[in-house]
This record gives structure tokens, sequence and C-alpha cells, in this order.
């Protein structure tokens, strides 16, 4: 389990956060997440794989796929709003979960740790965030040359009626 998320941990901290989490377990299918639901617990994968999933119109978008060692459920977990995607066992799958209120009194008991561990999650979100921008962007490029390419077919049956 060497990862983003634990790279800034000795193992020591590592072991020291994970005896903190509450182990949990889940069938492959089972929704872990809801989107939209309100809950501000923080998972890190233990063994098997999980899949970030959003839905568009009756189609579901793939966001992201977790393996040992990734962590979800970061935004709801610092942010405290309602879920951004849904999360989706892909096979069985093992977890660890930090609960916010476990959290609160882990920052007290261990602060050092609880420190290096927030900062390990700046370095998952920062990662996140920066894949989101170059998303984005190769988004609006894309809409950019859709745009020209319907202004280019359009002007081609304009300028040839009939």
């Amino acid at each position: 389990m060497s990862n983003l998320f634990f790279s800034v941990l000795e193992p020591s901290e590592k072991e020291t956060f994970l005896g903190g989490c509450e182990e949990v377990g889940f069938r492959s299918g089972d929704i872990i997440v809801k989107k939209g639901e309100e809950s501000t617990d923080l998972f890190v994968v233990k063994s098997g794989k999980a899949k970030a999933v959003d839905e568009w119109d009756e189609d579901e978008v793939p966001l992201a796929v977790f393996d040992e060692g990734d962590v979800f459920g970061e935004m709801s977990f610092i942010y405290e709003g309602p879920r951004s995607a849904t999360v989706i066992a892909s096979e069985d799958l093992s977890l660890y979960k930090m609960s916010k209120e476990r959290f609160v009194h882990f920052m007290v008991e261990e602060p050092f740790v609880a420190a290096r561990f927030l900062y390990g999650l700046s370095k998952v979100l920062i990662q996140r965030l920066r894949f989101a921008d170059e998303a984005f962007t190769t988004v609006a490029v894309m809409n950019r040359e859709l745009k020209e390419k319907t202004e280019r077919l359009k002007q081609s049956f304009i300028g040839n009626p009939g």
C-alpha cells in the first residue's frame, strides 16, 4: 500500500492512522456511497477494487477506479457536503473507514500524524484537481473543434443549395 496518499507517512504513522479506522467489507456490485447522500466518512482501499461513477441521462459515466491504498470520500470528509459521485465495489472489497468524528479525536490524540495525513490528503486532492483541469481543457478544445466543423458543414449546405 504505497501511493501518493501514504507517501508522506512513515510506516509507524500509517499503522497508527489505519489502527484508528474501522474495517468494513463490501461484495462486488455493492454501493459504498451514493451521489447526493450526506455522509462524511473517508475510505482507504485495503484490498479489492471500486469505481466512482456519475449518471448522465441513463448512462453510467466512469470517473475513477480505486485500488489498494487509494482513498475516496475526501471531498465530503473535508467539505462536509453531499457526495459528488457514487462509488461501487467492482469486486469484493475491504476498506478502512475513518469517520469525521473519529478524525476529530485523532487530531487531539495524534496531532502530528493527523497533520501529515492531511498533507497526504492534500496531495491527492491536488492530483485530482490537475486531472480535472486537463479533462476540462480537453473537453473545451473538443467543443471548439466541434463548433468549427459544424460551422463548416453548415456553410457547405448553405453555400450549395439544392
